[in-house]
């Protein structure tokens, strides 16, 4: 195996990248890895931002069409691990609701 082959390139993570923000219901693409585990092989993470109203089912939905953008985008990608989230902005200030818990008297 020569190097090439071993190794993921920043394109092949940018071309998955680009798959996945195809997907309306993808609010946010949070982060994307990708390692080669042998020459055939290649293991892709990625972590989405969902909005916040969907359902398990539209979770669900949206993660198997995930996968097969990743595999359509790179064909060696034969474990490919989609996490769904809701992103949250880290600089933004938090709501005063997340803070103070509220009386329930």
């Amino acid at each position: 195996m020569s190097a090439e082959e071993v190794l993921v390139t920043v394109e092949d993570v940018a071309a998955i990248e680009a798959a996945l923000n195809e997907l309306k219901q993808i609010d946010r693409v949070i982060r994307v890895s990708a390692y080669r585990v042998d020459a055939d092989t290649v293991l892709v993470g990625a972590k989405i931002s969902l909005p916040v109203d969907f359902t398990m089912r539209d979770v669900s939905i949206v993660v198997a069409l995930a996968e097969r953008r990743v595999r359509r985008a790179l064909p060696d990608a034969q474990h490919v691990f989609i996490t769904p989230d809701v992103y949250c902005d880290p600089n933004a200030a938090p709501s005063t609701s997340s803070i103070v818990t509220l009386s329930y008297d």
